[in-house]
């Protein structure tokens, strides 16, 4: 897996944001730049890319999730599983699939 590199945001206030805002959201969506927003000399706010906010998204749930015991103990038990050969195949799969086609017809 890739290290993702830290890209320190462009300073901007958010007065020139106003004034430049179709540049500056070029520069996002186009070259994934990243903004703090000052207001009053104060950080308001983050301008990043959806791709970027995606993968703070994806973090957070992997952080989540790494903190979720019951998740975790769920794939110590699928491990276990896959390693005593307890697995479905994608043979289990259609004929499980079939069988519940097979059964919803009856029913109409």
């Amino acid at each position: 897996m890739k290290k993702p590199t830290f890209t320190i945001p462009k300073e901007i206030t958010a007065i020139n944001l106003r004034h430049q805002l179709e540049e500056i959201l070029d520069a996002v969506a186009n070259k994934r730049e990243r903004f703090l927003i000052k207001r009053s000399g104060i950080p308001a706010a983050i301008l990043l890319s959806i791709p970027d906010y995606e993968d703070l998204q994806d973090l957070i749930d992997t952080w989540d999730e790494q903190q979720d015991r019951t998740f975790q103990q769920s794939l110590v038990d699928a491990r276990r599983d896959i390693n005593a050969g307890r697995v479905a195949t994608i043979d289990d799969l259609r004929r499980d699939l079939h069988t519940k086609e097979r059964r919803g017809k009856k029913r109409s």
